[in-house]
């Protein structure tokens, strides 16, 4: 009794070996199965994404091919037509000034000054756009020096006050005294204050006023110019910022300009170490402000 026992539990217990081992063995293959379709899966992502590393690697190599190109072109460009409108500029300011006697018709005189004037927004455009096309690539180098800021706001306004009084704007200077002495490119920071000024001048109406202010934030020094022109609202300031872009995009908007003013302030401000606010208000007023580190003119010389 007990044997045949002890034989029914063996072949039992070999029922349920068998069972558990072909159970076994089914979910092995099955997990076999799984992780080698897993393993597919994974190599076929990879060749993905090694297509998608050499595609975007070829793109970057074309962007850079064709950023270079356009940096030539734009500075070839630059200089061929630089050189016909000195030349057209300057002659135009000869006849102008009728250096060489009377014209005749007082016409003529206009029509120089005209010419003039056309030939120099021309070659303050080119200047920006080869400008910006410097930033862009990285090639725009600042040659520093060290400089008082009242200066360079005596400079900067002095280039804009005949704009001013043409379009009946007063320009008012409020600098505060004792300020450091900041290591600045001369050049560049005062075609960032004469672009903000320019800006101010052109969107103030007659009688308006454009004012220069100079003070301490802290260790910075912020230079605020403030007019009080047509403004703009929250939304239009990113805009206005971009390159070639305006608030008025119109075809037949009141203000001319290639939208290039605000956007080169703006990156050769950051070249210097600081950075541009912008805020406004329509029918109020404009206020750009400049905030200058103190560009450590000591620990320059102390690092040298």
């Amino acid at each position: 009794m007990i044997a045949a026992a002890a034989a029914l539990l063996a072949v039992a217990l070999g029922c349920i070996g068998l069972i558990v081992g072909k159970r076994l063995a089914a979910r092995s293959r099955a997990e076999r199965v799984r992780l080698q379709a897993h393993i597919e899966e994974l190599e076929a992502t990879k060749d993905v994404l090694e297509k998608m590393s050499a595609d975007l690697t070829k793109a970057l190599t074309a962007a850079d091919a064709a950023s270079k190109a356009k940096s030539e072109f734009l500075a070839a460009m630059s200089h061929e037509l630089r050189t016909p409108l000195n030349a057209v500029i300057g002659f135009s300011e000869v006849m102008a000034n009728e250096v060489f006697g009377p014209l005749g018709n007082p016409r003529y005189q206009e029509y120089a000054e005209s010419i003039r004037r056309s030939g120099t927004h021309l070659l303050g455009l080119i200047n920006d756009v080869l400008d910006m096309s410097r930033i862009s690539s990285g090639e725009l180098k600042l040659s520093r020096e060290e400089i008082r800021v009242a200066d360079l706001i005596t400079e900067a306004v002095g280039v804009i006050t005949l704009q001013a009084e043409a379009n009946d704007v007063m320009l008012i200077e409020d600098v505060e005294p004792w300020l450091p002495l900041l290591r600045l490119d001369r050049r560049r920071m005062r075609q960032v204050l004469v672009n903000l000024l320019t800006n101010a001048v052109k969107f103030t109406p007659a009688e308006g006023t454009v004012r220069v202010c100079v003070h301490r934030r802290g260790e910075n020094i912020a230079i605020e110019i403030t007019d009080s022109g047509i403004g703009m609202s929250a939304h239009e300031i990113p805009r206005a910022l971009e390159h070639f872009s305006q608030v008025d995009g119109s075809l037949a908007r009141k203000y001319e300009g290639a939208g290039l003013g605000l956007p080169l302030a703006k990156h050769l401000t950051e070249l210097h170490g600081g950075w541009l606010e912008l805020k406004s208000e329509p029918g109020v007023g404009t206020t750009a402000t400049v905030i200058l580190p103190p560009q450590p003119a000591q620990a320059e010389r102390e690092a040298a």
